[in-house]
């Protein structure tokens, strides 16, 4: 599988830039970059693009603009991006959700991932919390299914996009606890972080970067993260699993790509660039203070990275019947 991985992502970085590559050759970038986060500020996309903006700027020597684009979950930012001049010159930072989960959660996605695009890196993967409002008189997972199988129906759940894996957890959360709440979508961590502070909503599944400063100062109080281990940042709270539900654990990353066709030599330009970035101690630790973990990784090892994580929902998907449409 991963002979064929690299012979597919071979034939999507040469064949369409044989043409422009004395073009290209030891010229890029000669103009800023445009970066998009299909999603709008604030939320984790956000926080991990203008991190590596800021660095990837001085590395080629241009302004790295990251600009948002947020709708439907991150598919109307992925499309804009998918549908980009293929020079090198827009950039998409997506995530698990638009690029794995999109593709199955809704009967057709206006773009395929792997023939869309050439993924260049991975860029990090991220601890997912479930908060609650500290209005609600919960401590523990516990307590919050007991609290919801009282009120049925009553309590509202934030998603933070709609073809996310936060948007899985939530439903899958719902089906194993046998519980019942509104789930109420949103275009992206901050709206829903938002929303969630002021009390409009009770619980969440959402990134710790996002909310981590709202943790910090008791606006929020998180009963479980889900991952396979506690997060260094929050060592009191538990796992999903370690609150009994077994097999519920997720961690949601975020990847560069850029428009299929792109010339190889700014494809490899930018993992280059974009390696040295990512494995420096500067951003490894700038991410961990965030509760994110900072990655890297080849083109060919992106591309079967993505292709495995969206065989992985898609079974996820199909096995509990989880529709977006």
């Amino acid at each position: 599988m991963k002979n064929v991985a690299r012979n597919i992502l071979a034939a999507l970085l040469f064949v369409p830039a044989i043409a422009g590559a004395q073009k290209y050759a030891g010229s890029y970038p000669v103009k800023p970059v445009r970066l998009i986060v299909p999603f709008p500020p604030g939320g984790t996309n956000d926080i991990v693009a203008r991190a590596i903006s800021d660095r990837l700027s001085k590395a080629v020597k241009q302004p790295v603009i990251v600009e948002n684009r947020g709708g439907a979950g991150g598919v109307i930012g992925t499309k804009i991006a998918a549908g980009a001049a293929p020079d090198g010159y827009t950039l998409l930072v997506g995530n698990a959700g638009a690029l794995s989960v999109a593709v199955s959660l809704y009967s057709s996605a206006p773009y395929k991932v792997l023939e869309s695009f050439i993924p260049i890196s991975l860029l990090a993967d991220i601890t997912i919390v479930l908060a609650i409002h500290p209005s609600l008189p919960a401590k523990s997972v516990k307590d919050l299914i007991g609290l919801a199988k009282a009120h049925p129906g009553k309590l509202n759940a934030a998603l933070p996009g709609t073809n996310s894996i936060q948007h899985l957890l939530t439903e899958l959360f719902k089906q194993r606890a046998g519980i019942d709440y509104v789930s109420v979508p949103y275009n992206g961590g901050g709206p829903a972080m938002i929303d969630l502070v002021t009390g409009q909503n009770h619980l969440s599944f959402i990134n710790l970067p996002t909310i981590r400063g709202f943790l910090n100062a008791g606006k929020l109080r998180a009963i479980a993260v889900a991952g396979s281990s506690r997060s260094e940042l929050l060592p009191e709270t538990p796992t999903l699993e370690q609150s009994g539900l077994a097999g519920l654990t997720a961690a949601p990353w975020n990847a560069l790509l850029t428009p299929a066709g792109t010339p190889v030599e700014v494809v490899t330009r930018l993992s280059s660039e974009v390696g040295r970035v990512m494995r420096s101690a500067e951003m490894r630790q700038l991410l961990a203070k965030q509760g994110a973990n900072a990655l890297s990784s080849t083109p060919e090892e992106t591309y079967a990275f993505i292709r495995d994580e969206t065989a992985k929902w898609a079974k996820v998907i199909k096995d509990t019947g989880i529709r977006a449409d």
